[in-house]
Formats: structure tokens, sequence, C-alpha cells
């Protein structure tokens, strides 16, 4: 007989909170529908175009930050404007190691003839024929050499490594400034 009892309690516990929910769910529709569809700061929200520049400036600030700078170079330090003696003597030693330069000839004990070039902070030695970084050897003379590159033939002197020239002289550097 108990066992009716708590089934019937059951019963009315499931009625109570489907009424509860019922009464719930009808006050919510009527809180809803209470809002207008013009809200009174809609005067206040962000127009198409306000959004559009937004999304604009959203866009190029992620393409800044994904930028690869190909200038090693920092664009703040004033070297690159007024250079000093530390980027004068670097561009110097630049100029130096990008000289395609004869350092000397010598014939060896079989009568070849060998030239000495100085390129790229090293020294090498050629025979007629042969290349160094894409230059053919086309002839050795005493103090001469000749030699073929990109379509053209060109000559080459002996000549001795030119002195580094004193930076601190006003006038030598090419340097100009107010300093």
């Amino acid at each position: 007989m108990q066992l009716r009892y708590v089934k019937d309690f059951a019963i009315a516990l499931i009625v109570i909170m489907l009424l509860a929910f019922g009464i719930r769910l009808y006050t919510v529709y009527f809180q809803v529908t209470a809002i207008p569809d013009k809200s009174i700061h809609s005067k206040e929200s962000v127009s198409d175009t306000l959004l559009n520049k937004i999304k604009g400036i959203e866009t190029s600030i992620q393409e800044r930050k994904n930028f690869v700078f190909s200038n090693t170079r920092d664009p703040l330090r004033q070297g690159n404007i007024i250079k000093d003696k530390m980027d004068l003597e670097k561009e110097f030693d630049d100029m130096i190691r990008n000289t395609f330069r004869l350092s000397t000839t010598a014939i060896d004990e079989n009568g070849n003839k060998i030239a000495y070039i100085e390129y790229q902070g090293a020294i090498h030695a050629a025979r007629i024929g042969e290349t160094i970084q894409g230059r053919r050897i086309v002839d050795i003379g005493e103090k001469t050499i000749r030699y073929f590159y990109a379509g053209n033939t060109y000559s080459t002197e002996l000549a001795s490594r030119p002195p580094m020239p004193d930076f601190n002289k006003p006038g030598e550097a090419n340097t100009s400034g107010n300093w």
C-alpha cells in the first residue's frame, strides 16, 4: 500500500514541476518580447564602415607582425646616414674581398704558367683553361691575365692589395656631417 503513495507523490511532484517550468517559460517569453527591436543603444553601436576600418587595421597589424625584414641594418642607427669609422672599414674590407685581383704569376717546374688570384677572401691557383668563380682563364702573361666572364673578355694586371685609408682624417673618408 505504501508503494502506491510513493508513486502518487512522484506523479504529483512531476506535475508541480511542469507547472513551475510552464510559468517560468511564460514569464521569460514576456520579458523577451518586452525588448524593442530598435534599442536605445543602437546609436552607440559600431557602424559597418567603422567595423570595416577596424578589420582593416587588424589585418594591417597582422601583416606587420608577419613581415620579414630583408635589410640587416638597423633603420634607427645613425650610422646608416652618417658612416662612422667602423662602417667605412667594413665597406673597405667588403670591397677588397669582392675584388678579383691578380696577386702574382709564376711558372712551375714543367713550364706551365700559374696565376694566383685573390677573390672572396681566398687565394686561388689557376692555369690557362681553368675556371675560378665562373671566370675562365684565357691567357696568363708576365704581369697580366685575361679571363672570360659573362660573355666578355677582361684583362687584369698584377696589383698589390690597396692599403686601408685613414678614416680619421675628415677629407679622405668622404664623410660629411655637422659633428
